[in-house]
């Protein structure tokens, strides 16, 4: 199912440009393409936000309506690229991919852990150590997963998961190496306690009566 949003077609490009852009609601971006010449757009942040905010932002299929003058054009896109600002929470960009419903397209998508209440590992008191956090994989637009799996309920205490041991939807190819190390569970930390030192503080020697004498008549 695609999500709707507007766009408007620009020809005035420029760090000004954009900024002036932002300053009045809207997010400066690109459209591009296999078939069409990238061209410079604006999107509304309102509803560029909307979208986020409900499909996560990336890997949304997008109903994208591009005004151009007077002119109208429909066409599918995908977010490819949200740009942010390094310490603010606002959005500077944003890139959308032009794609047909039939063509097959590259996504990354992130990896999501089940089983945990079974894992021999965990039970065991060991710690799960996340490696990747997600894959890249090939299918058609509207195939692209949400998530992919990775069922950690069988691993023990030292054991790793793979990325082809991830469970995949149908039709989805994943193209990240099939030997990369998911995640691993490490074996629980044993604190090493040393031996335990009593320093005590060291009595006075003892002195004999005769010493003792001896002691006091020399002083005399």
């Amino acid at each position: 199912m695609e999500t709707k949003l507007k766009a408007e077609r620009r020809y005035d490009t420029g760090k000004g440009v954009a900024r002036k852009l932002r300053n009045s609601g809207k997010i400066p971006g690109v459209l591009y393409g296999s078939d069409i010449e990238p061209c410079s757009i604006s999107v509304k942040l309102e509803d560029l936000s909307e979208v986020i905010r409900q499909h996560g932002g990336t890997n949304v299929l997008l109903e994208l309506e591009l005004a151009d003058g007077g002119k109208v054009e429909n066409h599918l896109a995908m977010i490819k690229e949200i740009q942010r600002h390094p310490f603010k929470d606002r959005i500077l960009h944003v890139d959308l991919m032009k794609v047909e419903r039939f063509e097959k397209v590259t996504a990354k998508v992130p990896i999501m852990i089940s089983g945990e209440e079974k894992s021999r590992g965990l039970k065991a008191g060991g710690t799960l150590q996340h490696i990747l956090w997600e894959v890249e994989v090939e299918c058609l637009p509207e195939d692209i997963p949400d998530h992919v799996v990775a069922d950690i309920g069988k691993l023990a205490v030292g054991e790793h998961l793979l990325v082809g041991e991830l469970i995949v939807p149908p039709g989805v190819k994943v193209l990240t190496d099939p030997e990369d190390v998911v995640l691993t569970i490490l074996a629980p930390r044993v604190a090493v306690a040393g031996p335990e030192k009593e320093i005590e503080e060291a009595a006075p020697p003892e002195v004999s009566k005769e010493g003792a004498k001896a002691k006091s008549e020399k002083e005399s």
